[in-house]
């Protein structure tokens, strides 16, 4: 049966329309929707109020954010009631008021969960190159949240406002690590020297033990030890594949160079035995292995690392 030629053009057009319709819509700026009233845990509807309605009863806390970094959050108005003062952190506060302060009533951090408090703070400090990692890290992974080491209201160190100086708040829970800065040879972090943080991010890393790495994630350790890193036309193997700590221990050793071994042939030996009884006798002094292989961690000349 053959079809009207009116019929058919009836057809474009409805489907033209229909077309131009779609394309008009997505077009269209989306109506931004309003800041809707924000439930608390206990089920009440509360809206923001503003942190100087904050302050009429919680002046201390407000004086005491004043001069930190936090207190940016008291003038940008740009991006919403939400990020704005007290409740950036504590919500919005107007079920907290009408209830005469009822504590029920508004986010405390006081007993949350340590998966609440995280996800209160890195609300702001997720983008931070420095913090992204902390819901993976180790730290996170056994209840370490970010009010365990500092404090909004009171903290003792004003920078980072930690609770307590480094390494002290560090060692609160490392104490194994305390000891071994008391050893004969040791970094001198207890002397201030050097920081915890210079070598470890606390917050989290790609790395083990959340170690700090470079760009090319090469070891911390070059940060001080440039000299070590190469690169170098031959390479001793454990240097590359296993890292510093394969010989030393980075915190402190009752040896020499921080080694894991009281004598140089010992460590060497543990990968070399085929030296034992074999051109180099380990029965005099004079055997010491470096005392010939000086270039033990790369060389440009040898590739048994000769001076």
């Amino acid at each position: 049966m053959r079809v009207p030629r009116s019929f058919i053009r009836l057809i474009t057009v409805l489907i033209s329309v229909l077309i131009l319709c779609g394309v008009a819509a997505m077009a269209a700026p989306q109506e931004k929707k309003s800041q809707p009233a924000t439930a608390s845990e206990s089920g009440y509807s509360a809206q923001y109020i503003g942190s100087d309605t904050c302050k009429t009863c919680h002046e201390d806390q407000f004086k005491n954010v004043q001069g930190t970094q936090h207190f940016k959050t008291f003038a940008e108005k740009g991006r919403g009631q939400d990020w704005h003062g007290c409740e950036s952190c504590h919500g919005p506060g107007s079920a907290h008021v009408d209830g005469g302060g009822d504590k029920a009533k508004i986010f405390r951090f006081a007993g949350k969960k340590s998966e609440q408090i995280t996800e209160r703070c890195m609300a702001c400090h997720e983008n931070n190159l420095e913090h992204q990692n902390f819901n993976r890290s180790v730290h996170a992974k056994n209840g370490v949240t970010c009010i365990s080491c500092h404090s909004v209201h009171s903290a003792t160190v004003r920078e980072k406002l930690l609770v307590k100086k480094s390494p002290d708040l560090c060692f609160s829970c490392h104490t194994e690590t305390r000891a071994d800065f008391m050893k004969p040879f040791k970094h001198r972090v207890l002397d201030g020297y050097i920081q915890c943080q210079d070598c470890h991010n606390v917050h989290g890393s790609v790395q083990p033990k959340n170690l700090r790495a470079n760009a090319a994630q090469d070891a911390v350790c070059y940060k001080c030890h440039a000299e070590k890193r190469g690169p170098f036309v031959f390479e001793h193997e454990p240097v590359r594949t296993e890292g510093c700590t394969a010989c030393h221990t980075p915190h402190g050793s009752t040896n020499p160079r921080l080694l894991t071994r009281a004598r140089v042939n010992t460590l060497c030996l543990e990968c070399h035995q085929n030296f034992y009884n074999g051109p180099h006798p380990q029965n005099t002094k004079s055997q010491a292995c470096t005392m010939c292989h000086m270039g033990i961690h790369g060389s440009n000349t040898s590739d048994v690392f000769f001076k």
